[in-house]
């Protein structure tokens, strides 16, 4: 399932794609781009499955695709053009899939299997590594793209086996979500956050080897919460988590930083979950960017 990268100037260069691809100015990145333009270590692509994913990494001049600016990451189609500064790129999937191609009058559309949209009550979970553009400065770029393999592989191992499906990687983070809301599935994701926000936790060589000769401890935080969202296709091929309560959890999980602390779980979550008086203390009442009114957020006793 390769894909490549192809110069959309008359140079006709191409740039074959590995599974993970750091896209940059630095000598060691796995794509190197000479643009003045473009960051050192400006976007991340990464194959997750049948789908390939780009990511910005709080470049400079920002990552674009068919010339709307990312802010998240996002799925590539076969065709999209993307741009980091005056570069613009044209991804290609070199096995087909998600290709339209004319042939005479007829056009062939080869489509991946879609899940069909389903309301659900689900539990949340967004997962951050802290203050990861002011390490990663300190970094080189092949160190940057180790740490995020391992962070990846890290998140695989937690959440998975407690029946979490990841529903994307965004750079330093992880958005995951539980399509049920009973007490075993809010226990599991406690314990997942849990392990994620413990640095302890992580088999991440390079974020041992930050802490032994850098002094910096890579901390994830974490939010959590239980809401109403819409699962399914939202486009061909790309199956997500969409909804009010999914922009809830990120900003609960942004909130961790003014509080300092490394979780939060929302009044919803803690609400429903039998073990909350044992586990969980109040934070307070905190206003969250598109809400109308504060929400109640809990921590868990003792951070």
């Amino acid at each position: 399932m390769g894909a490549i990268l192809k110069a959309a100037d008359s140079s006709g260069a191409e740039y074959p794609l590995e599974d993970f691809n750091l896209l940059g100015r630095s000598q060691d990145a796995t794509i190197r781009l000479q643009d003045v333009g473009i960051s050192r270590q400006h976007a991340t692509l990464r194959r997750e499955g049948a789908h390939w994913w780009v990511t910005d990494l709080g470049s400079a001049n920002g990552t674009y695709v068919n010339d709307v600016a990312i802010a998240a990451a996002r799925a590539l189609r076969s065709g999209d053009r993307i741009q980091m500064g005056s570069l613009i790129v044209v991804f290609d999937q070199a096995d087909g899939s998600n290709r339209e191609h004319v042939q005479g009058m007829q056009t062939q559309v080869l489509r991946t299997t879609s899940l069909p949209m389903k309301t659900v009550q689900a539990t949340l979970l967004v997962g951050d590594l802290r203050d990861f553009t002011r390490i990663s400065s300190k970094l080189t770029a092949e160190e940057v793209a180790k740490m995020l393999r391992e962070w990846y592989a890290d998140c695989e191992a937690i959440l998975k086996p407690r029946g979490a499906t990841i529903d994307k990687f965004i750079g330093d983070g992880v958005f995951a979500y539980w399509s049920r809301t009973d007490d075993k599935t809010r226990t599991n994701a406690i314990e997942a956050a849990q392990l994620l926000s413990r640095p302890e936790a992580s088999h991440s060589p390079t974020r041992k080897w930050v802490k032994d000769h850098l002094g910096i401890e890579v901390k994830c935080h974490v939010g959590l919460h239980v809401g109403e969202v819409a699962l399914g296709a939202m486009g061909r091929g790309v199956n997500t988590a969409v909804g009010e309560a999914v922009n809830v959890t990120f900003r609960i999980e942004s909130l961790t930083r003014k509080l300092e602390t490394p979780m939060l779980v929302s009044a919803e979550f803690a609400s429903g979950w039998g073990a909350a008086n044992k586990r969980l203390e109040l934070a307070g009442h905190y206003p969250l960017k598109g809400q109308p009114d504060p929400i109640e957020v809990w921590r868990i006793k003792g951070t």
